[in-house]
């Protein structure tokens, strides 16, 4: 079994080694891109350094790591990848090299040590957009005019440390091929994250301890109550507000986050905060307590908002679908032509298998076959995965792409989705392709989180929404599958899985409720074969080497190693 492993590493490794050395050209941008010097220009003023956090968040930021590094959408990629939902589909056998696929490793579940690659990317891709927030929030302080700024900002802060705090709480896991993980991640538990404000100077930040899960979520929530507070006044009364600001943060594009988003990241926050039914805390609520407040802010957020859910033409759209706001995202990105860096770093690259430049049509980032199946052929969504008996006359309203190219694609990698599409329907030019908008909160969000949260008081009430969603939204026959004794949670995160796919919403969920993974006889890659108890243990990630080698506090206290935890089976 050992000898498996060395030669499985092995070959990971050098696979990885010869991906990073570029086996598709990088093309250098025709055009202008986010830099540097464009993001520090943005001390010109407030407002500019407010339009930096979400400039921020499309570019490539942390140390450029490898072509998966284009901001934050990459890492909501690596989280589906890491839940096991996302994968490469091609096959090997037919053709296809799965190693094109840039976010493999946290599939396979290597590269989480506090030295490893993807650690670092995580925290530099974080803290950086914090220092945004906070230089915002900071400026604008206490002023009356400035204020609406610092809402805005919160609500960013709030986001970027409610990742943080799932990403890097570490829960229970088991970790059959490391001895002494449970022992060694009882030393960090119920511990998260060094909090860094608009007041932490360089001296403090030296010495700037793991925040306890009670300490991050009293500072998020009153983050949010903050903004809440605010925002609620600029709604009574928008003329109190910047012009130039009421056209961007009420308009029509939702860059910024409003009073509805901060209702949805209330709810985000509660969910979280209801899996801990074991701990009470002074000023933070869990359990049932935290659950009945997620499903109540959740609420908030689809009446505030006044959102519509997507319908199937918004979602099959072979010219715009997943890749232009509609009246459903209640917050997104955009990127514009000009705002593009280059062909490969960038969501579309990755997860457009349309995209002809990219890596995407080679890697094929697609589904398992046990979700392809599960999904009843009345689901409008399971239309865009190319099932394995599905014929080009049958797909063709779903792709743009020719028979000979669609047919061998579908040969060398069934299964693949085909949910995001290149701007425009553009397949070649990457600087019109790469220029998308991509939710970070879409209102249907929202209606999950609803019926989850309700589904742990109130099964029959939880079964009644996911009906009427599922019935009424996604799937015209859905209510003849759901029978007396499902497993409600486990549907509605199914669920959520297939919706929210490439979005990266589900890993937290998974982490939550301690829900295990079975990736045995489907079309999962070699070396990605597992059958768990529960939670993967990379799904708990260590706080970098770097960060503990100037913060004094963190050494010792980073977490330990999960990488490998578990064998695949075909390694055995």
């Amino acid at each position: 079994m050992k000898v498996n492993k060395i030669f499985k590493t092995a070959a990971l490794v050098l696979c990885s080694a010869v991906l990073f050395s570029g086996c598709i050209k990088e093309v250098l941008p025709k055009a202008g891109s986010i830099t540097q010097e464009q993001l520090a220009d943005s001390d010109a003023g407030l407002g500019y350094m407010m339009k930096a956090i979400p400039a921020y968040m499309a570019a490539s930021t942390a140390m450029s790591y490898d072509h998966s590094d284009f901001g934050y959408h990459s890492i909501g990629v690596w989280m589906d990848h890491h839940a096991l939902i996302a994968f490469p589909c091609t096959r090997p056998d037919r053709g296809g090299n799965p190693y094109y696929c840039r976010f493999q490793a946290t599939n396979y579940g290597f590269d989480m040590s506090m030295n490893g690659g993807y650690t670092h990317y995580l925290w530099y891709n974080y803290y950086p957009l914090i220092k945004k927030a906070n230089e915002v929030i900071g400026a604008a302080g206490d002023q009356e005019d400035m204020i609406e700024y610092r809402a805005i900002s919160k609500a960013f802060r709030a986001l970027f440390y409610l990742d943080l705090a799932r990403y890097y709480d570490p829960l229970p896991a088991k970790a059959p091929e490391l001895p002494t993980y449970e022992g060694d991640l009882e030393k960090v538990k119920g511990y998260t994250v060094p909090i860094v404000t608009e007041t932490t100077d360089e001296e403090a930040a030296k010495n700037n301890p793991r925040a306890t899960r009670e300490e991050l979520f009293e500072f998020i929530l009153a983050d949010l109550a903050d903004a809440e507070a605010i925002m609620k006044r600029f709604e009574n009364d928008p003329t109190t507000g910047k012009p130039e600001l009421e056209a961007e943060v009420y308009g029509t594009t939702p860059t910024y986050p409003d009073l509805a988003v901060v209702y949805g990241l209330y709810a985000r926050t509660y969910l979280w905060l209801g899996g801990f039914d074991d701990v009470t805390y002074e000023n933070v609520p869990t359990g049932n307590d935290a659950y009945r407040l997620a499903a109540e802010y959740a609420r908030k957020a689809i009446d505030t908002s006044m959102a519509p859910i997507m319908t199937e033409n918004e979602w099959t759209n072979v010219t715009t679908g997943f890749n232009t706001i509609i009246p459903s995202w209640m917050w997104a990105t955009t990127l514009s032509s000009d705002t593009v860096l280059n062909n490969l770093f960038a969501f579309v690259a990755h997860m457009c298998p349309e995209a002809t430049y990219g890596y995407a049509p080679l890697a094929c980032q697609g589904v398992s076959s046990g979700m392809y199946d599960k999904l009843n052929s009345s689901d409008f969504r399971k239309k865009l995965i190319v099932g394995p008996n599905t014929t080009y006359e049958e797909f063709q309203p779903y792709t743009s792409m020719s028979r000979a190219e669609w047919e061998e694609l579908a040969y060398r990698a069934p299964y693949t989705n085909f949910k995001f599409r290149p701007a425009m329907g553009e397949r070649v030019d990457y600087m019109t392709a790469n220029a998308v908008a991509l939710p970070i909160m879409r209102v249907e969000e929202m209606y999950f989180i609803e019926m989850e949260a309700m589904a742990h008081y109130d099964d029959a009430q939880a079964k009644n929404l996911l009906g009427q969603f599922m019935q009424g939204n996604r799937d015209s026959r859905y209510g003849r599958h759901v029978m007396a004794n499902v497993d409600i949670v486990e549907e509605i995160i199914f669920q959520k899985s297939v919706e929210f796919w490439g979005e990266g919403l589900v890993l937290f969920d998974m982490k939550r409720l301690n829900m295990g993974v079975n990736t045995l006889d489907q079309n999962y890659q070699s070396g990605m074969l597992f059958k768990t108890e529960g939670r993967l243990p990379w799904w708990n990630i260590p706080i970098p080497s770097s960060e503990s080698s100037v913060n004094t506090a963190i050494k010792g206290f980073e977490g330990p190693d999960p990488s490998y935890g578990y064998e695949s089976q075909d390694a055995i």
